[in-house]
C-alpha cells in the first residue's frame, strides 16, 4: 500500500495526486533545448510542458533511441523504444554533452536525499566506507552542477528519510562554504517537487523554503514528514494550483495507459497488465511502420 498523500478531494474535482503533480513540474519547463525527467511523473511532465507551453522543446528519456520523439504517442514504460521512428532526427551523448555544457538542459532529478541547503544524494545512504545502501553513484550530476544553471527536484515520496539535515553523501552541491570556496555559481538547487507541496531556495540564508502546500496538506503534517526546520514563514502558504482543464486534457491525451499511477494508490490491481497490453500493441505498430 502507498504511503503518499493524496490532496483532498471533492465532488466536482477531476484531478489526482498524480496530475496535480505533473502539472506542477510541467510549469516549470520553459526556454531549454532538451528537457527530461528523472522520475516517470516528471518525464511525463516534460511532454506536458511541450504540448502546452513550450513547443520547441526537445525531449530525452531514458535513452536518445527515441530523441524528441512524437508526444502523441501513448506514454508507457519502454516509450523510447515504442515511438523511436517518430523521431526528427538522431543524436549521439557527444552532442548531447554538448548541449549540457551550453546549458541547454532542464532535468528534474529523484534523490535520494535532499537537504535543508539543497545537497543531493543519489549515490549511498550511510558511510561512504561501510554503506548501508549502494544506490546508482553520483552519474551526471556533477557534470550537471559545473554546467547546468540550475538543479530541479521531484521527490516521490516525501518523508525524513529523504529531507533530511544532512546527507549522508554529495553529488550535487546546494548553497553553503563548499559553494563558496570554490567560488561555484552554477548548479544552483532551484525547485523541490513532493507529493506533499512545491519547495524553493532563499538564496540569502540558503536554505529551502516552503512555496506552496497541496491541497489538504497542513504545515504540521509536511512539519512531521521533514527532517528539518522550516524557516518561519511570512505569511499564509500558498495552496498549490490544481491542474487546469487544458493541463487535464493533455495528461489524458499523453497518458490514457495510466502509467502515471503505478505506485500509487489510484492505480486498478491490473494497471500493469493494461500497461503491458497497450506496449505490445504499440511495439506491433512501430515496427509495422518501420
Amino acid at each position: 500500500m502507498s504511503t503518499q498523500t493524496a490532496p483532498a478531494t471533492t465532488t466536482s474535482q477531476t484531478w489526482t495526486w498524480s496530475d496535480l503533480i505533473i502539472a506542477c513540474i510541467a510549469r516549470e519547463f520553459h526556454g531549454e533545448v532538451i528537457a527530461t525527467g528523472a522520475t516517470l511523473h516528471s518525464y511525463l511532465a516534460a511532454r506536458v510542458a511541450k504540448a502546452l507551453y513550450e513547443s520547441d522543446l526537445a525531449i530525452v528519456g531514458g535513452s536518445l533511441a527515441g530523441f524528441d520523439c512524437a508526444i502523441i504517442v501513448p506514454q508507457v514504460l519502454n516509450d523510447e523504444f515504442v515511438c523511436a521512428h517518430t523521431s526528427p532526427a538522431p543524436i549521439d551523448w557527444m552532442e548531447q554533452w554538448d548541449l549540457i555544457a551550453a546549458d541547454k538542459l532542464r532535468i528534474f532529478l529523484g534523490p535520494a536525499q535532499i537537504d535543508r541547503h539543497g545537497n543531493s544524494n543519489i549515490s549511498v545512504l550511510g558511510d561512504w566506507s561501510k554503506p548501508k545502501v549502494q544506490l546508482v553513484g553520483s552519474r551526471g550530476i556533477p557534470d550537471d552542477v559545473v554546467r547546468i544553471s540550475e538543479l530541479y527536484f521531484h521527490v516521490v515520496q516525501h518523508s525524513p528519510r529523504t529531507f533530511v539535515e544532512k546527507v549522508d553523501f554529495v553529488c550535487g552541491l546546494g548553497y553553503g562554504e563548499e559553494r563558496k570556496r570554490l567560488g561555484l555559481t552554477t548548479g544552483l538547487p532551484r525547485r523541490v517537487v513532493s507529493d506533499l507541496g512545491v519547495f524553493g531556495f532563499d538564496a540569502d540564508r540558503g536554505h529551502m523554503v516552503i512555496e506552496s502546500l497541496h491541497p489538504g496538506v497542513s504545515l504540521e503534517s509536511c512539519q512531521e514528514r521533514t527532517g528539518f526546520e522550516w524557516p518561519p514563514s511570512d505569511g499564509s502558504i500558498p495552496i498549490t494550483q490544481p491542474p487546469s482543464e487544458d493541463e487535464m486534457h493533455c495528461i489524458k491525451a499523453l497518458d490514457p495507459c495510466g502509467v502515471r499511477f503505478l505506485g500509487t494508490d489510484d492505480a486498478p490491481p491490473d494497471l500493469l497488465e493494461r500497461i503491458a497490453a497497450a506496449e505490445h500493441e504499440l511495439i506491433h505498430e512501430a515496427r509495422t511502420t518501420l
